[in-house]
């Protein structure tokens, strides 16, 4: 063992050093070693010694971390021994005393993860132990005591917090009945440290000044900071029905007061100069925090128990008033144009109004059918105390007018970054982290209330958007632009009692048009307004001004954040399911060019992606209309792709951009070849790290190309091969990769297969019969499009030396998969069968040879397999197409063949009655298309789709008739077997009597 220990030594200072050879060599052999007895229990002798380097110490706790996560469950392949384990268990609490912060956290979690495997079975007393260990240092003032009471309770805390994540009921049911004593014990010391700090302070708020309290006071909130995670969790987890649980009751009642002492507390420290870096202040702070997530997470987890606790709308209530007064406080300071001082505790604030919102939507609080009736009842009481207590109609007012007048206004801060960084500033107004911030959680609060209260507010918020017609001062222009953002919210609630055409043309119009500096904000603004309302309620006669008022506001000459929020909604404008194309012709050369021009003059990716995002759009709304300027845009790409370097979501638009522009231009697209070519190789050059960003949307723009194209240039030709490479693979892109490779096979067929059929059908068969159906439909789509596209003897051979056939027999004859793939792999030998039948023959002499043993009656066979499956094929035009491939066969003189004629018949008079084709053999049920599954990136009006058109207009499908090709064969087989009364006698005469006049009626016709 010792001479074990000084090997794993060695290694593992090695691992630790700054060289990475010895790394290298070192993690190998770490590698070898990680199955051998006893290395892990070897690995936590090493980390718990405290004679060793601290660094070596930690690498192997890493190491140890690992092993448990790969080898300590019992099920694991070269799972730890059951004794090593015991072991290691029987070690684990031994070094709670660690002094090492990272050490101790590294600790806390391998002790975390051995418990979600092993408690309680195998570590039956590990909660009761720790418990033990916090308790009886509780009292004791010594540090190695406050020391190990702090390490014993931030493990507890991760045990806990492994215990919670597992989802499996047994252990989510074995968690409940754990928790209320745990809580029970946890929540004793909590309130017992809590009060005496919260009464200590004060009592003489000056103590925290005194060194030796304030250190026991850091001490103090730390332990009980470590308790309320652990309380946390064990309430939201260990308990279903709050409000009936007497402990659950008195705790939140009890952190009800503690947060309203922990504010008071805030603010002494605040008085006695404590800034918001000082540690004292940050822990009170975040015991606020964390009391506030408390009260979330209850509401959020258990909505209708949380309200039904004695203290939840004072809680509320409590959080409210707060809101109001830090509202009030910051609007003091925005009307002087400064920033509030002291700052807004604004999470706060935002965890209020989270508490708020949740109450506000009042989802949970509504009968549902499939509640108990006892649930039902909880949340009629719910509902009944929010109404009664808290959202009264006089709250909802002053609930609106708060949020609309306190929060929802720009704050200074907000127009000092607006001018040192427009587009930062933009682009933070984008995000979606409402969650988190002050403003945007209060818009969120906001439209809620709107939503809930519609009748109530809606005519309040009329009036006011009339009362801030006129602006006068700074003040009242920031009132005005948080109306308007009210106004933009509300949108989808005001939109049948708010006349937002009036407002457009009578208000908008004119106020777009003042130019001054400040007027800035407003215009912002205009451009965000309407793009909130095109989608609800702008009629089709006042687009015209919408149109106008967003290129005025994109002119060169205007504020930069002015022009990247019309930009922006611009794009809802061309985006909206109203959209006329007719309409926006005036304007797309003025959109197009101040786009490009923008995106000339920005500089953020960010900007960048979503003006590039707009063009997006309008190029595909537009669609051709793009034309004039194509070039225009392609020579902004160059330089911006250049620029990007790693920035491969940019680059992504970047192709997307270019996708749109080659569907709109189809046949003229061919001049932007020596530009997007080589973007397509280098977006799927496996070679290239980039491949792994940029390959779906580098595929995209592979496949708009080959559909858009006239002809398949030399260099189009040349990137083939990479798509057979890709069919390889088999990854998620397959199916992009097989839709390139079809539109390579209708776009230049004969020069496709001549040179690359055998590496093609080599790769298909590699794929064939381990795929999903949907892949397989995908496989037999291309290979019937082949089939269709060139003439079958320029690529037979390969068809046949690639074993695709081959491969497929073999799944035909074996029988095995689903009906509906057997009936796919069918109908390409249909196709083979009508196209050339010497081949098709000829192949099935061949592979009868290659069975073993021999199967010289593989023919029959395989017509016996065919005909059993032809009730399965449902298409019309599959069933024509085998009908047709089998009645094919009949001008032979194998009786092989012709002895099945009766089920031939059978299959003849199921699909004769079945159509009423036209004189030249088609019908609209067989262009029906079977295939719903229609990509995003295929494009309609390509060259492809007429090259397609006139595919399936050659199809012998669409071009013969099926009774006059019936009669056809007939007669032949009946010439090439010795005429009319031979072959009534040898074959006809075998054909039920019934069936045989049936046919000859319809033969007839």
């Amino acid at each position: 063992m010792t001479e074990a220990r000084g090997q794993l030594l060695g290694v593992l200072d090695n691992a630790a050093s700054q060289q990475p050879d010895k790394v290298k060599s070192a993690q190998q052999q770490l590698k070898q070693w990680e199955t051998s007895p006893d290395f892990y229990a070897t690995l936590q002798d090493i980390f718990y010694d405290k004679s060793l380097p601290i660094n070596l110490r930690f690498v192997a706790g890493l190491y140890l971390k690992n092993g448990i996560d790969a080898y300590w469950r019992k099920t694991a392949k070269n799972a730890i021994r059951p004794e090593e384990r015991a072991q290691i268990r029987s070690r684990l609490l031994t070094s709670l005393n660690e002094e090492n912060k990272q050490l101790a956290v590294a600790n806390a979690v391998l002790i975390s993860k051995i418990a979600r495997f092993d408690y309680p079975q195998d570590w039956p007393d590990l909660l009761h132990n720790l418990l033990h260990v916090i308790q009886t240092t509780a009292s004791a003032p010594d540090a190695s005591s406050e020391l190990l009471r702090a390490r014993s309770l931030h493990v507890l805390n991760l045990v806990i917090k492994a215990l919670c994540s597992k989802t499996l009921a047994p252990a989510r049911r074995q968690f409940q009945q754990i928790a209320p004593d745990l809580f029970r014990s946890i929540a004793s010391i909590y309130v017992s440290i809590a009060d005496l700090t919260i009464s200590k302070v004060a009592a003489q708020p000056s103590i925290v000044n005194i060194d030796d309290e304030h250190t026991r006071i850091l001490s103090d909130l730390d332990v009980t900071a470590t308790c309320l995670k652990c309380l946390r969790r064990l309430l939201i987890h260990g308990f279903t029905d709050l409000h009936q649980s007497q402990e659950a009751r008195e705790f939140v009642s009890i952190t009800y007061k503690h947060i309203q002492q922990y504010f008071e507390m805030r603010t002494v420290l605040m008085t006695l100069n404590f800034d918001e870096h000082s540690p004292i202040r940050k822990l009170v702070e975040s015991h606020i925090t964390k009391l506030g997530k408390l009260f979330n997470e209850l509401q959020k987890t258990h909505p209708v128990s949380f309200i039904l606790l004695p203290s939840a709308i004072e809680i509320i209530q409590f959080y409210w008033q707060h809101i109001v007064l830090e509202g009030e406080r910051a609007i003091s300071f925005y009307g002087a144009g400064r920033a509030v001082d002291p700052p807004l505790f604004e999470r706060f604030l935002v965890q209020g109004l989270l508490l708020l919102k949740r109450v506000v939507k009042g989802a949970s609080y509504s009968v549902d059918a499939a509640n108990s009736e006892e649930e039902n009842a909880n949340a009629m009481q719910a509902k009944s105390l929010i109404d009664s207590r808290l959202l009264t109609p006089a709250f909802v007012n002053s609930c609106a007018e708060v949020l609309v007048t306190k929060y929802m206004q720009l704050r200074p801060e907000d127009l000092d970054l607006w001018e040192s960084d427009p587009e930062g500033w933009v682009n933070g107004e984008e995000a979606d982290h409402w969650e988190f911030e002050l403003k945007p959680c209060a818009e969120k609060v906001f439209m809620d209330l709107l939503t809930s209260y519609r009748v109530q507010l809606s005519p309040i918020l009329i009036n006011l958007v009339d009362t801030v017609a006129v602006v006068n001062d700074h003040n009242s222009l920031l009132f005005k632009d948080a109306i308007y953002c009210s106004v933009g919210l509300g949108a989808n609630e005001l939109f049948d009692s708010f006349d937002f055409n009036n407002f457009l043309v009578n208000r908008l119009v004119p106020e777009v048009s003042n130019k001054e500096p400040s007027f800035r904000i407003l215009r912002r603004r205009i451009a965000w307004i309407i793009g909130h309302w095109i989608g609800v309620k702008i009629d089709k006669q006042y687009r015209t001004y919408v149109y106008q008022i967003m290129l005025q506001l994109l002119a060169p000459e205007e504020d930069m954040v002015v022009r990247l929020v019309a930009a922006n909604n611009l794009r809802n404008c061309v985006d909206d399911w109203d959209f006329e194309t007719d309409d926006f012709i005036p304007y797309i050369e003025p959109s197009i060019q101040l786009l490009t021009a923008l995106l000339k003059d920005v500089e953020e990716f960010d900007s960048r992606m979503r003006i590039l995002s707009c063009l997006n759009i309008v190029i595909d709304r537009v669609e051709s209309r793009i034309t004039p300027y194509a070039q225009q845009i392609v020579e902004l790409l160059p330089p911006l792709w250049a620029a990007s370097e790693e920035d491969h979501l940019f680059k992504s638009t970047i192709l997307v951009t270019l996708t749109k522009l080659m569907g709109s231009l189809k046949e003229q697209s061919s001049h932007l070849y020596d530009y997007v070519l080589p973007l397509i190789e280098h977006s799927v050059d496996r070679t290239q790290e980039a491949h792994i960003y940029l390959l779906e949307d580098g595929l995209d723009l592979w496949w708009v190309t080959v559909q858009s194209a006239t002809e398949c240039t030399p260099r189009l030709l040349q990137m083939f091969p990479i798509a057979i490479e890709y069919l390889e693979y088999g990854t998620e892109t397959l199916r992009k990769v097989l839709k390139i490779i079809e539109s390579y096979s209708i776009l230049a067929p004969d020069l496709v297969l001549s040179q690359y059929a055998l590496p093609l059908f080599t790769s298909l068969n590699s794929l064939i019969g381990d795929l999903k159906p949907e892949a397989t439909n995908t496989i037999i789509h291309l290979l019937d499009t082949i089939l269709l596209a060139s003439p079958i003897h320029l690529y037979a051979e390969a068809l046949i030396n690639s074993n695709l056939l081959w491969r497929m027999l073999n799944i035909i004859m074996e029988n095995k998969e689903y009906a509906f793939i057997l009936t796919q792999y069918l109908s390409i030998f249909a196709r083979v069968a009508i196209f050339d039948l010497s081949i098709f023959l000829k192949f099935i002499e061949i592979a009868g040879q290659q069975f073993n043993p021999p199967q010289p009656g593989l023919l029959g066979a395989f017509v016996d397999n065919w005909m059993d499956k032809f009730d399965n094929i449902s298409h019309p035009r599959q069933r024509k197409l085998a009908c047709m491939a089998i009645t094919n066969l009949i001008a032979t003189t194998n009786p092989v063949v012709l002895e099945r004629l009766h089920g031939i018949m059978v299959i003849w008079s199921d699909v004769l009655s079945e159509v009423k084709e036209s004189g030249g053999g088609d019908a609209l049920v067989y262009w029906e298309d079977n295939n719903n599954d229609i990509d995003t990136a295929e494009i309609e009006g390509t060259p492809e789709t007429r090259r397609r058109k006139e595919l399936l207009q050659r199809d012998p499908i669409h071009t013969t008739n099926l009774l006059t090709f019936i009669q056809t064969k007939l007669k032949e087989s009946e010439y090439m077997n010795g005429g009319t009364e031979v072959f009534n006698k040898t074959y006809l005469s075998k054909v039920d009597a019934a069936l045989l006049d049936q046919m000859s009626t319809l033969l007839m016709h």
